[in-house]
């Protein structure tokens, strides 16, 4: 009997070791998965969000939705456009960013073989998502730098990067004002031509952040701590050449596409635009980027520091 009671208390020892040690969920909203989403994929699939002891659930919905979801306290974080975020915060949200996931902006504006440059769409109709989109914004106050006004064009709102690839290529307009992965690749195979890449015009731009509700950070900043910690340790594998060969393979089985798109894809998000470059970092010079566009095209009513968007801590922790 009481070599049974030890036995029973050993299992018991085991049961509370299992429970202490069970790994803490967090649920994530973002977008459906794109050449630009491949950070919290590389951090579930290779475990970097195992080894900081974390049971992460992606759940994807359309963009316009992923903020709205975590300030109605469906899920713990939202990886998001980084406009979407700061918008709602003017409006009152309570939500912080405490990192960032693409640095710079991965598109290209894209138009039919005859058109030579920018200038030459004064006066042609140019596929766009949404007056709202910050696909829009960007675009316009590109256009402005180049001297050509959003008067001088007119915009055809047709949806995202695949209904602008269908526009063109069914002649409803000769451009479309952002390609990203995969659909930049095949504009190029139809013949079309880049007019810009956005690179080349925008250096620091935090496109995209992840935020968190304030009254969950308040009570749990350590655990979006470690969150962070198991991102920047997933895009510093990404940005590792050694790495290649397992990017390459998790991009054919995650963005369904075949090899040599993900060989393109792999070569224009890592290796040239190096869109997760700061490996999880508040970018600073790119967030204040992101309020200027926001301000200038009216869609915050006020030049906000960039600062009073970030969690303190993060902030710090960028630093």
């Amino acid at each position: 009997m009481k070599r049974m009671v030890i036995i029973l208390a050993l299992c018991g020892g085991l049961v509370t070791a299992t429970q202490i040690n069970a790994a803490d969920k967090l649920t994530l909203s973002s977008t459906n998965i794109t050449a630009l989403d491949l950070d919290h994929v590389v951090a579930k699939d290779k475990g970097f969000y195992a080894k900081e002891n974390l049971d992460v659930d992606i759940q994807t919905m359309a963009p316009d939705l992923v903020i709205k979801t975590l300030l109605a306290g469906t899920v713990d974080l939202a990886r998001s456009g980084t406009h979407f975020g700061m918008i709602a915060a003017v409006r009152g949200g309570e939500l912080k960013i405490v990192g960032g996931s693409n640095y710079g902006y991965p598109y290209e504006v894209i138009s039919q073989p005859q058109f030579k440059t920018l200038a030459d769409l004064k006066g042609q109709r140019i596929a766009a998502a949404s007056l709202a989109s910050i696909t829009t914004t960007i675009f316009k106050d590109v256009m402005q730098r180049q001297g050509i006004p959003p008067s001088a064009y007119t915009l055809v709102f047709v949806g995202g990067s695949a209904d602008r690839f269908q526009a063109v290529a069914a002649g409803a307009a000769v451009a479309s004002l952002a390609e990203a992965p995969p659909f930049n690749f095949k504009s190029v195979e139809a013949g079309r031509k880049v007019l810009l890449k956005y690179s080349d015009e925008i250096k620091n731009l935090q496109y995209t952040s992840y935020f968190v509700q304030t009254k969950a950070l308040v009570q749990s900043r350590p655990l979006y701590s470690r969150f962070m910690r198991a991102l920047g340790q997933a895009m510093r594998w990404m940005n590792n050449p050694a790495n290649e060969k397992q990017m390459l393979e998790l991009m054919v089985q995650k963005l369904k596409i075949d090899e040599a798109t993900a060989q393109q894809t792999y070569r224009f998000m890592i290796s040239e635009q190096k869109s997760f470059r700061l490996e999880g970092a508040i970018d600073g010079p790119g967030m204040a980027e992101m309020v200027r566009l926001l301000f200038e095209d009216k869609m915050i009513p006020e030049k906000k520091p960039w600062e009073s968007f970030v969690d303190p801590a993060f902030l710090s922790a960028s630093k």
